[in-house]
């Protein structure tokens, strides 16, 4: 028996892809006029993959605190930093949040929107990603000799970074809440594309000159969607 899945067209795909996602389940991507008769057998062929990854999921939704509840703390192992969150539900629609000396932060408005206190912290953790993210791949770029023309941060629900034929690294904020290692695994990955546009062999022996580990660090980076919290709610990220 076949797990549970939906397919989605994308105009995008070039071939067929699995996605799992705490939101979705499974998803089968595939081409715009696929033919989705062939879809069993493929699913067939990924069953043992797809079994661990769907009880990896699981687990990490059984793991997860009820939606209306605040989480306590949030941690960035990425730079080591750690706040403890303290929340205060008054008046109005809006959420603040404002920092409480160096490791603590004070959230207050409609915190029982749920909605309202997730956009609240994702664009607190966009900020963060700004603060950090941005230098540290200055700073790799200068280490590597690899120049690029601009650096943004996001929080994208499918990559952990990309880069575009006019020179822009973007980044995921929720890099930050990945292991320091994995992080920069990736800003040195999308550096390495302002070399070669690609992932020809060249690029890929490049990334390696850098990050000897890469290979290893793909691989991991195929489950860190489990390292983010819940209320993120993060699809199965990759890169280019």
């Amino acid at each position: 028996m076949l797990p549970d899945h939906t397919i989605r067209e994308s105009a995008r795909a070039k071939h067929v892809r699995f996605k799992i996602t705490l939101a979705d389940g499974l998803v089968v991507v595939v081409p715009n006029g696929f033919d989705r008769s062939r879809i069993p057998a493929l699913l067939e062929g990924k069953r043992g993959w797809l079994t661990r990854a769907l009880k990896e999921m699981e687990k990490h939704r059984a793991a997860m605190p009820p939606p209306d509840r605040h989480p306590l703390e949030v941690t960035l192992p990425a730079v080591d930093r750690t706040w403890q969150l303290d929340w205060a539900r008054t008046a109005g629609t809006r959420i603040s949040i404002s920092e409480v000396g160096q490791s603590r932060l004070r959230i207050s408005g409609s915190i029982q929107d749920r909605e309202a206190w997730q956009s609240a912290l994702k664009r607190w953790l966009i900020e963060r990603g700004r603060e950090y993210l941005i230098p540290w791949m200055q700073d790799l770029s200068q280490e590597l000799g690899i120049h690029i023309q601009r650096v943004t941060v996001r929080c994208q629900k499918t990559r952990w970074g990309s880069y575009s034929s006019k020179g822009t690294a973007s980044l995921n904020a929720q890099l930050l809440l990945l292991p320091r290692r994995l992080a920069r695994y990736v800003l040195i990955h999308e550096l390495c594309h302002a070399v070669h546009p690609n992932h020809s062999s060249r690029f890929w022996q490049l990334v390696r000159q850098w990050e000897p580990e890469a290979d290893r660090i793909r691989i991991e980076l195929r489950s860190a969607w489990r390292l983010v919290p819940g209320w993120l709610q993060l699809d199965n990220t990759k890169i280019s």
